[in-house]
């Protein structure tokens, strides 16, 4: 007699490139690879991150913009398929969920929650901030498991919920899992070679970071700590990442005299060869969830410093046992930082030794078993 797989629905993805993405993606091939289905609730068929995803695979359009379908569309696909459980990416998702999920013999309901709720909120109005936190503790109360990226995040979750969640519900049950990482991969993707001329031919020590152009990611910051650097050491820096403030980060670069040694190369499908070459990776985030990147830095052994921000950086560098943290808007710190990890970087079989913590298989098998998902 042969038994049917357990399988998970996974819904919360935006709809352009990366919004699946490297985590989404390795999670799934690390679960299939343990017998465990996987059906992805996503906007479109013709999402362009799918031709990373394996065909055995389930796809099924929902589009949670469109409410009214999507809700329609949910309990059509939970009738046909019974998933054991669902995992949500995105508060849009994870609102779609509470206004259909209700009552005995629904899936266990999982919401993954990858930024620090809190200071997220933290950057609004007083006024803003209160409300959205209201309407998001009302949300998370409804998932029976909350699971955040980093200690900082589920803790930040904990408080946030607080007495609410002990008065009123024995749910959620809040727990941490490490995105995963695809060591392996990663390290096959660095191999490949880079046309950039400074890696090319490299004169000077190379400083790389990547991320979204946005507020939270703080270049603002990184350009100001890296200006003050080259009066000391002749660099280079190189932002990989697309976003809004581009032209100002660009600006900004000229007004301190930089830009000359400062390359803003846009999205990267490939980060990894450029990540490798570099002599530092450097995180100047405001506030995180857990920062991939810094993740894979650590995996192709590359020193890192990063901003002590809230959350997720402490605990990937073990409180900086595995790379400098400095304070988050510190120019002067950061500047310190980068030139003493220059001088003298951490050795790069002690950062891939820590970076083991991430692996991808590690991270399917705790979701697994949060889960409740165990193969046949």
């Amino acid at each position: 007699m042969t038994h049917a797989s357990p399988k998970l629905a996974m819904i919360g993805f935006r709809s352009g490139a990366g919004g699946i993405g490297r985590v989404m993606t390795t999670l799934i091939n690390g679960l299939l690879a343990r017998s465990i289905a996987v059906d992805l609730l996503i906007p479109s068929r013709d999402h362009p991150d799918l031709e990373a995803i394996d065909d055995k695979v389930g796809l099924f359009e929902i589009d949670v913009a469109d409410r009214a379908a999507a809700s329609r569309l949910l309990k059509g696909y939970l009738e046909d398929n019974s998933p054991q459980a669902i995992l949500s990416n995105k508060d849009q998702s994870n609102l779609l969920l509470k206004r259909n999920l209700i009552g005995a013999g629904r899936p266990l309901t999982a919401f993954r929650v990858g930024i620090n709720v809190p200071e997220k909120l933290r950057h609004n109005s007083p006024l803003t901030a209160y409300w959205k936190q209201r309407r998001l503790k009302r949300l998370y109360l409804d998932a029976d498991i909350l699971i955040g990226n980093s200690s900082g995040v589920s803790n930040a979750l904990e408080r946030m919920l607080g007495e609410n969640r002990t008065r009123v519900t024995t749910r959620p049950k809040i727990t941490t899992i490490w995105n995963p990482v695809d060591q392996e991969r990663i390290t096959q993707m660095a191999a490949e070679s880079t046309s950039h001329p400074w890696l090319t031919d490299k004169h000077q020590p190379i400083i790389v970071a990547v991320g979204r152009l946005v507020r939270q990611k703080n270049h603002a910051l990184l350009l100001r700590a890296f200006a003050r650097l080259t009066r000391k050491i002749d660099a280079r820096l190189i932002i990989c990442g697309t976003g809004r403030k581009r032209d100002r980060l660009s600006g900004l670069s000229q007004q301190l005299g930089i830009a000359d040694r400062v390359d803003l190369v846009g999205y990267q499908k490939n980060p990894f060869p450029y990540i490798a070459a570099a002599d530092l990776f450097v995180c100047s985030s405001r506030f995180e969830g857990s920062n991939n990147a810094l993740m894979e830095a650590l995996t192709l052994g590359t020193p890192c410093v990063s901003t002590d921000c809230p959350s997720g950086a402490r605990d990937i560098l073990d409180n900086g046992e595995l790379g400098a943290l400095v304070p988050v808007n510190d120019p002067n710190a950061l500047a310190a930082a980068m030139q003493s990890m220059l001088q003298r970087p951490t050795d790069p079989q002690r950062l891939r030794a820590g970076a083991e913590r991430f692996n991808a298989e590690a991270s399917a098998a705790h979701y697994a078993d949060v889960l409740g998902l165990r193969a046949p």
